[in-house]
């Protein structure tokens, strides 16, 4: 169980213990809901001027925990998290409030927040049971990078750090500038925060220990407390250098593994060794170099189309909105990809395989493979083969870029250079091999043939379980 679930059940048992608290500062019957949202998101747009807009002031009992999804991967985990604990059903706009009443769609919220928190302050006990009150929340505590909102304020997670009594207490109590008195802070310059449907301004900001506070009204005066300072963290960017978890860079090993052994580069990197040695027999030197210089330009290609597949991904809006329903469906594309080699792996008709090249383009390719003179030579081929090496490779390639289109363009690239040094090791392999003598092209030949079922029994093994596990939302 993560922190995240662990304070939010501490939360949720502190709100049954003390339903009516009614603590210092205005924090009793107040009512936290936990919005997942995405810039993006049509939806959402529809939720945003209310949520975190007029309702803000028309129910000051409200506390929204917003976690935007589309730019935050951070936020978005919690997303699956909380699909994976309560069934929410992992798309935005969603609001948790309790494990009873999650609020899932613009309309449900639209229509069903409001009499909920009419009926509170007709009666406070019907509050939902299991839901928070302000009094219950520790800011500093919350997972992932949130913006919690009441009122005519807000507190935007920045970094690391911040005291959860003194944060809680902004919200709280109506002069901030009386909490901040105690304080170490730094004056700030107030931002707009800006959703689609929304614009929220205001007038007065500090800077706390890994926090921004922002509010309408008097200012503090002064320059912050004259107590010892608390080391103020740098601020992250949220999104712009997350890693992925080791979860999601398994999948992406992994994938890369499968791709590696697809006999169709293997089978291409044969035949333009063996143009070299037909050109240049006995001179192994040439051999290692055009297999290095083809190698290369595979490489290189692919890194390319691999930036180009997780931009394309990365620019689509609703895909940030449904990512969990995005991977789950890269999950079942998986799923098929790995029927597909299996059933190619046991087939004994003499159709061409559906992994394999397109028949119709062998002949186009042949004709590249026979201009091969020089490592140059291998090296322009190996570039434009690389198109041709598409359709019988591109399945693993498109479900590991979906997966790293979750995390910025700086995360992703480690990820694909991993993925495609992995993917033209055993190129590299067999260039090494022939080179240094110790097989012939012919057995790398008659491997290759004799070996291309097991290996695509392999692949569809293991891209099968990949796409149940990517599928189901089990990792």
């Amino acid at each position: 169980m993560n922190l995240f679930r662990s304070v939010l059940y501490l939360c949720i048992a502190l709100a049954i213990l003390v339903p009516g608290a009614s603590a210092q500062g205005g924090t009793g019957e107040t009512l936290v809901g936990y919005y997942f949202t995405a810039d993006g998101c049509s939806h959402c747009a529809n939720v945003n001027p209310h949520l975190v807009g007029d309702w803000l002031a028309t129910y000051p009992a409200l506390v929204v925990v917003e976690y935007e999804v589309a730019t935050r991967p951070e936020n978005l985990r919690l997303l699956a998290e909380m699909d994976r604990t309560y069934g929410t059903g992992g798309s935005v706009p969603m609001l948790f409030i309790a494990p009873g009443t999650i609020l899932s769609g613009d309309t449900p919220i639209l229509s069903g927040l409001p009499p909920l928190l009419e009926a509170m302050e007709k009666d406070p006990l019907a509050r939902p049971a299991g839901s928070t009150s302000l009094a219950a929340l520790d800011p500093a505590a919350l997972q992932g990078m949130p913006r919690v909102w009441r009122g005519d304020r807000i507190l935007i997670r920045t970094g690391l750090g911040g005291n959860g009594t003194v944060l809680r207490s902004l919200l709280a109590d109506p002069d901030p500038a009386r909490v901040l008195g105690g304080t170490q802070w730094t004056r700030a310059t107030p931002e707009a925060v800006i959703h689609p449907g929304v614009e929220a301004a205001f007038q007065q900001a500090v800077q706390l220990n890994g926090w921004l506070f922002q509010w309408n009204g008097t200012g503090v005066e002064g320059n912050g407390s004259a107590g010892p300072a608390t080391p103020e963290p740098t601020p992250t960017i949220p999104g712009e250098c997350e890693t992925p978890p080791p979860f999601e860079v398994g999948k992406v090993v992994a994938l890369a593994a499968v791709n590696a052994i697809n006999p169709c580069g293997l089978a291409v990197l044969v035949v333009v060794l063996l143009a070299i040695i037909t050109r240049s027999p006995g001179d192994r030197r040439r051999v290692l170099l055009a297999g290095l210089a083809f190698t290369a330009a595979v490489f290189f290609f692919y890194f390319l189309y691999g930036i180009a597949l997780v931009t394309l991904f990365r620019m689509v809006p609703q895909l940030a909105a449904m990512r969990i329903w995005f991977t789950r469906v890269l999950g079942m594309v998986a799923i098929v990809i790995g029927l597909l080699y299996l059933r190619d792996s046991f087939s004994r008709t003499t159709a061409a395989p559906s992994t394999a090249i397109p028949t119709g383009w062998k002949g186009t390719l042949k004709g590249l493979l026979d201009r091969i003179s020089s490592p140059a030579g291998a090296f322009v081929v190996g570039a434009a083969v690389t198109l041709f090496l598409l359709p019988c490779t591109i399945g693993p390639y498109l479900i590991s870029c979906g997966i790293l289109s979750a995390y910025s363009m700086a995360a992703a690239l480690p990820y694909l250079v991993l993925y495609n040094v992995i993917f033209v090791l055993p190129m590299l392999a067999v260039t090494m091999a022939v080179y240094l003598g110790i097989s012939r092209l012919s057995d790398v030949k008659d491997w290759r043939e004799r070996s291309v079922r097991r290996l695509r029994l392999v692949a569809g093994v293991v891209i099968l379980v990949l796409g149940v596990v990517i599928a189901l939302g089990l990792i």
